[in-house]
């Protein structure tokens, strides 16, 4: 995430723009106070990176969490980094199966 605009006095708010393109506008006290990293991720705005086979595929919501999720088992996903990296064993369809996850284009 990159903030790509300086706050705007007149409106109190300051623009960021996400990992995956979207643009977001935060109140600018908001952002001081609880810093935008933590806004973006009590608001559910951010996405994190899904790999398979080796290649980004699609995002997940960043609270997503395998044990809790239907139709993923356990160690179909294991996080590194900042991301998920699904079991190569998955096929598409499985990942496109998973509640939240959004395939890239």
């Amino acid at each position: 995430m990159k903030r790509i605009e300086k706050e705007d006095q007149r409106r109190g708010t300051v623009t960021y723009q996400l990992d995956d393109g979207r643009y977001v506008t935060l109140d600018e006290n908001a952002v001081a106070q609880f810093g935008a990293d933590n806004l973006i991720q009590w608001l559910g705005i951010e996405r994190v990176s899904v790999m398979h086979h080796g290649r980004r595929v699609g995002t997940l919501p960043a609270d997503f969490e395998p044990l809790n999720a239907k139709n993923v088992h356990p160690g179909d996903f294991r996080r590194e980094g900042d991301g998920w990296v699904a079991e190569e064993k998955l096929a598409p369809e499985n990942l496109d199966a998973v509640v939240g996850f959004e395939r890239d284009k």
